[in-house]
């Protein structure tokens, strides 16, 4: 284009016109007096958000509102789930912009690196099929290091593949079949998941993986009284697992990584507050972006349905779009104190 321009300027040099010289170069006559000004072509991006119940809210207030959705402990959420709640809060923003605020004031998550596995096969696996809440039930044990007894610890957890509510855990020294026979009792008696599962109707599904705590015969003389189903999946396979392995992933990256247990009794006290805010305050994008406990809520209303995408997986939709509402979001109160100063130590740890 350099080159074009340069011999329509010896050319109008000459005494030839314009458009004469900008049709020999073969160049239209805009590109000819274009100077560019250093800026990024297109539009400009606006300097305010519009809000439903507030007007035009300068984008510094709503980069502000964007940190104290982040700041609580565990609510690691990306920009697509940081648009869902501000729409739930009146603002009219797309993910686009909400990545661009988040983008300049450096509150995306740090890009991750997947390295290929070359000549490998994923195994298939099934998922299981959104039925109703507590039909089926993943479970699964993970170790839990404890810095100050130098020890590690087992956490026992139960996640409902529908909901994503994990009502019933439990982290000891030890994890022996009678414990998690206790669990699984405890679980079918916990208030939610008896108000919204009927044993003496719909038969709860159990699956665990082939562990010894898991193929006890008191597990399976129990699940036959309990009126439940155990399955379990096939040997090196956790694939068939993946909801509860995802989980125990995301307990890694918030709590584990992120605090120094002085003993057992200082991890029970951190990781109840964990499985709360889990349960009750942690938005999940798999969920229309809202806590487990809140999405059973309006399932139960109807306002929730089930359908197929264009992968032909199950996914979850709003039978009607839902309006915000003045002063939705998360309350301080839920958030277990907004402006929370964290006392533990915010460190990754590297065990060896």
């Amino acid at each position: 284009m350099g080159e074009k321009r340069e011999i329509v300027c010896r050319y109008v040099g000459s005494g030839l016109t314009v458009s004469a010289a900008t049709s020999i170069a073969g160049i239209k006559r805009s590109s000819y007096y274009y100077r560019p000004n250093g800026r990024r072509k297109g539009k400009q991006p606006s300097a305010h958000t519009y809000n439903c119940f507030t007007g035009n809210v300068a984008n510094d207030l709503v980069v502000r509102g964007i940190v104290d959705l982040i700041t609580p402990e565990y609510n690691d959420y990306g920009y697509q789930t940081v648009t869902a709640l501000l729409k739930q809060q009146g603002y009219v923003i797309n993910h686009k912009k909400v990545r661009r605020l988040m983008r300049d004031s450096n509150l995306l998550h740090p890009k991750v690196t997947k390295q290929a596995s070359p000549g490998k096969t994923f195994i298939t696996y099934t998922v299981p099929p959104l039925e109703g809440p507590f039909r089926t039930v993943e479970a699964d044990i993970k170790y839990v290091y404890i810095h100050g007894t130098r020890r590690n610890a087992y956490l026992i957890s139960f996640l409902c593949t529908f909901c994503r509510c994990n009502p019933v855990w439990e982290l000891g020294y030890t994890m022996r079949s009678e414990q998690v026979v206790r669990l699984v009792e405890a679980l079918l008696e916990h208030p939610i998941a008896r108000g919204h599962v009927d044993t003496r109707k719909v038969v709860v599904k159990i699956r665990t993986d082939n562990g010894p705590q898991f193929i006890a015969k008191k597990l399976a003389e129990a699940s036959g009284g309990l009126g439940i189903a155990h399955e379990f999946i096939e040997p090196g396979t956790p694939q068939q697992n993946g909801h509860i392995e995802s989980f125990h992933s995301t307990v890694t990256r918030l709590v584990c990584n992120r605090n120094v247990f002085d003993d057992l009794t200082h991890a029970k006290e951190v990781f109840s507050e964990f499985f709360f805010a889990y349960n009750n305050v942690r938005a999940m994008r798999v969920l229309l972006h809202y806590p487990p406990v809140a999405f059973l809520k309006l399932w139960e209303s109807g306002a929730v349905g089930v359908k197929k995408d264009k992968r032909e997986r199950e996914i979850f939709f709003f039978r009607e779009k839902p309006t915000p509402k003045p002063g939705a979001g998360l309350s301080a109160e839920v958030l277990l104190g907004l402006n929370k100063i964290n006392t533990f130590e915010n460190q990754l740890l590297t065990i060896k």
